[in-house]
C-alpha cells in the first residue's frame, strides 16, 4: 500500500442568511456539520484501478464503497454486501449477496456487474493496477488473464444475477474477506466509466460515488475539494457530518498556527512540534503500523545494483537517533520492516516483530567495510545518488538528516536530493528514474505478506528491479505450496524478511510511525485503521461547542 495523511480542522454550525421574495433577511435555521482536514499531498485519482498514493486511497474510501467495509475495530462488516459471505467446505468459493438499496450517487442501483467490471478491468494487462497481484494472487483465471493468455471474461468471477456474486479461488486465504475492504476491490460503473473515457476519477465531475460522500470542488492537482454527504448512499441516516472540507497543507508550522487560530480542528505533528505540545490537553499520539523506507534501484547500470553499496548505506543509519530528533513523535526505530504489533505467530501467538528479530541496525564499522568494497567493485572513490522524495516538512527533514548521516559514515558518498510533488515523485519513482526513493507502506490486509510479496520479481508493485530465485521461491511457498500448512507458512515469511533485509539489502526500513496530534475535544469518530485506507470520516460527529 501503498500510502501519508494528516488531518485537521473544523468548522461549526453555519447559519445561511438570505432575503425572501419581500426582501426581508431570513436565517436558515438548520445547523450544518462541517469539519475542515489538511492532506499532506495532492489527490491524484479517484480511479480505484490507478491509485499509488496514500491521499488517493484515503479519498476513495470516503466516496466509494466496496462489498465491505472496517469498522471501528478494523473488522470486515457488510457495505454493498448485506452479509457476510457464504463459504464453501474447501474455502475457495465465496457467494456474497449484495443489498438491494445501494445506489450510485447518479441514482443507478450498484449491481454485481459493477465489480465484474471493475475486476475484469483490474486485471486486463491494458488497464491492470499494480495492485493486480491481489487479484492475481487470489482468484482463479486472474494470472492467465494478467498475462495475456485468457481473456478477461474468463475471471474466477460469476454474477448469476444482479445482486449475487460468486468468486472462485485458486486456494483457501483466510484474510480474503478483509482483502475485499481494499480499495481495488471496489465496484465501477460502467456505462459511467465509458461515457468519461480517459477522463474518468481526474476531477469530481468525472467520477460517480457509491460510499458515504460525493466529492466536489476536485480536479487533478488542486489543493482543496471536499467531501459532501450523499444523499443515494444506502447508510446516509449514521452519516452525521455533513461536510468535509480538505485543503493541502505541506508546512506542519502552518498548519499548527491555523490550528491555534481554531482554523483546524485536528493537525498531526512531527519533530519539535511534538515534544512542543505533548503535554497540550488536545494532544494525542496514535499507533500505527505504517512504515517508512528507503527503496533501492537496483535496475541495470544503476549504482545500488550491488549489494555491498546497499548493505553500507543500510548499516550507516542511525534510526534511534533519526526518530528522537527528527521526529520526535512517537515513532519506532525499524529493526525490520513487518511491524510491531500487527500478527502474530498463529500457534505460539508470538508477535512477527519480536521472532524474526533485528534484521538490519547501525553498524558504523561494518557499514564501512561494506563500503570499501563497494568503491572497489564499482572502481570508485566517489559515488553520487539521486535521493527522490515529496516537498512535504517530514520528508524533507527526513531526507537531509538520512543524508547528512549516511555521508558522514560513508565518507565520498554524495547525495542530490530531488523534492517534488506527489505526483512528480511518482511518476519518476515507477519510471525509474532515481537510486533511493523514500516510500511509505501501509498494510493492504492483516498479514505479513502484505509487506513482503511486493518485491517478488513478478509483483507490479516490485519497482526497485529485485530479482532472487530464492525469495521468489519464499513467497511462492507462502501464498500456495504451504498457505494451509500455518506453521510452514509462518517459517516461509522469516526467512523472506531475512533474505530480503539482511543478506540483500533489497530497502531500508526506517521506523514505524507512530502518529502525534492534536484535536479539539468537539470532535469524534475519526477512525483510523490499521491496514487497508487509513481513515474512515463515515463515524465524524461533531458536537456543539458553548
Amino acid at each position: 500500500m501503498k500510502k501519508f495523511f494528516v488531518i485537521s480542522t473544523l468548522s461549526l454550525l453555519v447559519f445561511v442568511t438570505g432575503c425572501n421574495s419581500a426582501g426581508k433577511t431570513e436565517v436558515n435555521e438548520s445547523k450544518k456539520a462541517v469539519v475542515h482536514f489538511t492532506e499532506p499531498a495532492e489527490l491524484l485519482t479517484l480511479d480505484t484501478t490507478q491509485e499509488e498514493d496514500f491521499t488517493s486511497f484515503n479519498a476513495q474510501n470516503q466516496v466509494l464503497e466496496g462489498l465491505y467495509q472496517l469498522n471501528e475495530k478494523d473488522e470486515a462488516i457488510p457495505a454493498v454486501a448485506k452479509e457476510l459471505p457464504e463459504i464453501s467446505g474447501d474455502k475457495q468459493t465465496y457467494t456474497i449477496s449484495l443489498r438491494e438499496d445501494a445506489k450510485w450517487s447518479n441514482g443507478d442501483p450498484v449491481t454485481a456487474k459493477d465489480f465484474l467490471y471493475a475486476w475484469r478491468r483490474a486485471v486486463t494487462p491494458e488497464t491492470a493496477p499494480s495492485y493486480a497481484s491481489l487479484f492475481v494472487s487470489s482468484i482463479k483465471n486472474a494470472d492467465a488473464i494478467y498475462q495475456g493468455q485468457m481473456e478477461p471474461e474468463q475471471l474466477g468471477v460469476e454474477a448469476p444475477d444482479e445482486h449475487t456474486l460468486v468468486i472462485h479461488l485458486i486456494k483457501p486465504i483466510p484474510y480474503f474477506t478483509s482483502l475485499l475492504t481494499f480499495e481495488t476491490f471496489f465496484p465501477i460503473n460502467q456505462a459511467f466509466a465509458e461515457k468519461q473515457g480517459s477522463d474518468y476519477g481526474t476531477s469530481a465531475k468525472t467520477t460517480i460515488y457509491n460510499g458515504p460522500f460525493v466529492l466536489e470542488d476536485w480536479e487533478q492537482n488542486s489543493d482543496t475539494w471536499k467531501y459532501v454527504k450523499n444523499p443515494e448512499y444506502w447508510d446516509k441516516k449514521n452519516v452525521k457530518v455533513d461536510e468535509v472540507q480538505t485543503t493541502v497543507v505541506k508546512s506542519t508550522s502552518t498548519a499548527v498556527n491555523l490550528y491555534q487560530t481554531d482554523e483546524l480542528d485536528r493537525v498531526v505533528l512531527d519533530g519539535e512540534f511534538s515534544k512542543q505540545y505533548k503535554n497540550d490537553p488536545d494532544f494525542q499520539n496514535q499507533n500505527d503500523t505504517k512504515m517508512g523506507y528507503l527503496r533501492f534501484n537496483q535496475g541495470q547500470g544503476k549504482p545500488l545494483a550491488n549489494l555491498n553499496l546497499r548493505k553500507a548505506i543500510s548499516l550507516a543509519i542511525d534510526r534511534e537517533t533519526f526518530v528522537k530528533n527528527v521526529l520526535g513523535d512517537g515513532s519506532i526505530a525499524a529493526t525490520g520492516f513487518v511491524p510491531e504489533n500487527f500478527v502474530q505467530n498463529p500457534k505460539t501467538n508470538e508477535d512477527f516483530r519480536k521472532e524474526s528479530g533485528v534484521q538490519q541496525i547501525f553498524d558504523k564499522a561494518a557499514a564501512q567495510k561494506a563500503y570499501t568494497q563497494a568503491k572497489e567493485e564499482l572502481n570508485k572513490e566517489n559515488i553520487t545518488l539521486v535521493y527522490l522524495t515529496k516537498d512535504t516538512d517530514t520528508e524533507k527533514k527526513t531526507a537531509e538528516y538520512l543524508a547528512s548521516q549516511i555521508a558522514e559514515v560513508l565518507p565520498g558518498i554524495k547525495f542530490e536530493i530531488t523534492t517534488l510533488p506527489s505526483n512528480n515523485v511518482q511518476e519518476r519513482y515507477l519510471s525509474g528514474d532515481y537510486d533511493i526513493a523514500f516510500g511509505q507502506w501501509m498494510p493492504d490486509f492483516k498479514d505479513a505478506i502484505t509487506f513482503l510479496d511486493m518485491f517478488a520479481s513478478n509483483s507490479g508493485l516490485n519497482h526497485v528491479n529485485y530479482k532472487n530465485p530464492a525469495y521468489d521461491h519464499l513467497i511462492q511457498a507462502a501464498s500456495d505450496t504451504d498457505a494451509a500448512d500455518e506453521e510452514k507458512r509462518w517459517s516461509d515469511l522469516l526467512q523472506a524478511e531475512h533474505l530480503l533485509l539482511a543478506e540483500d539489502y533489497t530497502i531500508s526500513p526506517i521506523y514505524q510511525q507512530q502518529t502525534a496530534l492534536l484535536q479539539k475535544k468537539n470532535i469524534s469518530g475519526v477512525v483510523k485503521h490499521s491496514f487497508g485506507s487509513p481513515y474512515s470520516f463515515k463515524y465524524i460527529q461533531v458536537e456543539e461547542t458553548k
